[in-house]
């Protein structure tokens, strides 16, 4: 049953939606993904929207997904207007295929909300393998009263039982997978679908001031709480990718759930999220990009000492190992591939992304192989290329005992290669320390 379930998530996943009418018109406008356009200047407020409007909303991920597919969409749907505690992520497990599990927890996060907000629907947005989950959830009459409006992001086409969009790669060309779920093109389909009306705001940038930020650590892809790590955040200078103080702004353990926050920062300032476990010899460090706004959504996506992830990673004293990823797939073949380069303390760049990574990965594991040792053969890791929606390349980076010196990842964007996204890293060695760079999905601007 689970192969068979494995198939038709891939084949639901690898084709537009029949669906799609209904998205067109708002579509038309829009076309291919295109970059944000170049802006440091905030957004007007935007009034709230009323609750009989804005009903409590629902995302469920797909396959090797997690809430952070949703991130970006909720915060323009806050811009907006809306009320951020009416918007809610289902995480649940991404690397299984056990769909009554997943419908029925569902049904519950669904029960909560009407309960919570003392309303009698919601509506509900999935994407992938999000799509099967929400069509098994609607093929209940009794449930699928309980949906006002239904978005299916690039997976099984529309259900009958309730007004619904599909949003695919058919209706957005150019786009990829996840790109669908996370563009500000299938926002604005989103938004005018649900809302019936054209947002004000579409492109992020950043508020002025403080920001508070919140969301989970979690065991990924199972999405279980990183229970009793301690979470440290630092406040870092953004040339060097090392720490402006030694004390940290902020640490808590975390509890079962693996939540964290609010945590007060600056907006536009670079920050690391350090993540020391009792079980683990490794320190998980990740350095997204600048946040730009309030977010309730962040997910650390780390993993036990026993996951796949760690478990197939090389380490030693002498290099340091990271993963580069973005809720945009990375493309690295045809004329719209992206760039992404890795230097070491100013050296020349090596350019990471090769034909083999295609067109599919949203994570990239960069470390040396141990087939080849010191040497940047930019060849396959081979278990993270066979994976989905990640790929592996063997690229030697030089580590130094106690992290000094930079590591400086940088991105020229596919649709937008003259603003270079930049996240600078310390040099820390692989054998105690393992490094996530997180690139938002939209690009954005250094601070002034």
């Amino acid at each position: 049953m689970s192969i068979l379930l494995a198939a038709l998530l891939f084949a639901g996943c690898s084709r537009g939606g029949d669906d799609t009418a209904a998205g067109r018109s708002a579509l038309e406008a829009t076309g291919q993904s295109t970059a944000s356009p170049a802006s440091t200047t905030p957004e007007p407020p935007v009034p709230s929207l009323p609750d009989d409007a804005a009903l409590p909303m629902v995302f469920v991920h797909g396959f090797a997904g997690s809430a952070q597919q949703f991130e970006s969409q909720a915060m323009r749907f806050v811009a907006n207007g809306y009320s951020p505690e009416r918007i809610i992520t289902y995480d649940h497990d991404g690397s299984g295929m056990d769909l009554d599990a997943y419908t029925a927890g569902l049904a519950e996060v669904i029960d909560e909300a009407l309960a919570r907000f003392s309303v009698d629907q919601v509506y509900l947005v999935g994407h992938s393998r999000g799509t099967f989950v929400s069509a098994d959830y609607l093929s209940v009459p009794e449930q699928a009263s309980k949906v006002a409006k239904y978005v299916a992001l690039d997976g099984r086409p529309c259900v009958d039982a309730v007004a619904c969009v599909a949003i695919t790669r058919a209706t957005l060309p150019g786009q990829s997978h996840v790109e669908v779920a996370t563009s500000r093109e299938s926002f604005v389909a989103q938004y005018e679908f649900l809302l019936g009306e054209t947002p004000q705001v579409v492109d992020l940038v950043a508020a002025p001031g403080s920001i508070e930020v919140s969301g989970r650590a979690v065991n990924f892809p199972l999405n279980t709480g990183r229970s009793g790590a301690t979470l440290n955040v630092y406040e870092l200078d953004p040339d060097t990718g090392h720490r402006s103080a030694a004390t940290p702004l902020h640490s808590s353990v975390l509890g079962s759930d693996g939540a964290f926050g609010p945590i007060a920062l600056k907006a536009g300032g670079r920050y690391e999220y350090e993540l020391v476990s009792p079980d683990s010899e490794i320190v998980h460090h990740v350095y997204p990009q600048p946040h730009q706004r309030d977010s309730r959504w962040m997910r650390l996506l780390t993993s036990t000492p026993d996951g796949a992830t760690r478990t197939n990673t090389n380490t030693s004293d002498d290099h340091t190992s990271l993963i580069a990823m973005r809720m945009r797939e990375w493309y690295g073949d045809g004329e719209r591939a992206d760039r992404l380069t890795v230097s070491v303390d100013g050296g020349e760049p090596i350019d990471v992304i090769t034909d083999f990574v295609a067109n599919g990965a949203i994570g990239l594991h960069l470390h040396d192989d141990a087939l080849t040792p010191g040497v940047s053969t930019l060849g396959p890791l081979a278990y993270f290329a066979a994976q989905p929606f990640q790929s592996g390349v063997d690229v030697f980076i030089p580590a130094t005992p106690d992290g000094t010196g930079t590591v400086t990842v940088t991105n020229l964007p596919r649709g937008d290669t003259s603003r270079p996204q930049v996240v600078t890293v310390p040099r820390w060695p692989s054998s105690g320390h393992a490094i996530s760079v997180v690139f938002s999905d939209w690009p954005i601007d250094a601070a002034a």
